[in-house]
């Protein structure tokens, strides 16, 4: 049975593998990212063909989790289109280089906080 899908933080790896598998798998998604006219657009448009290529339903959508609003606007985009969303992978986050010590507790804090707003 197929699932309506919402992957945030699909631009690139695992979640962009994430939803290119459940898309694969028969399933309508929704992959996630910020600045989709913006420096994503490049990724919007890489999945764009993906989708084409392979005949499946994935779809991109703007959303920012540091956003409250356009979480909500996601959301709203997504139940829209479809009715309803089944299943929500949360990939979001972002990665900093360097050794622990180089950072303060709330810039480490920061970097495990990305859902919560």
């Amino acid at each position: 049975m197929s699932k309506i899908i919402l992957v945030i933080g699909a631009s690139s790896g695992f979640g962009r593998l994430t939803a290119e598998a459940l898309a694969k798998a028969g399933h309508t998604v929704y992959a996630s990212m910020r600045e989709t006219a913006g420096w994503n657009a490049p990724e919007v448009a890489k999945i764009a063909a993906f989708s084409q290529a392979y005949r499946v339903d994935l779809r991109t959508v703007e959303l920012d989790v540091l956003s409250q609003d356009s979480v909500d606007a996601a959301v709203a985009k997504v139940i829209a289109d479809t009715g309803h969303i089944d299943l929500l992978v949360h990939n979001a986050g972002h990665m900093v280089f360097g050794p622990d010590e180089a950072f303060t507790p709330e810039q480490l804090a920061q970097l495990y906080d990305v859902y919560s707003r």
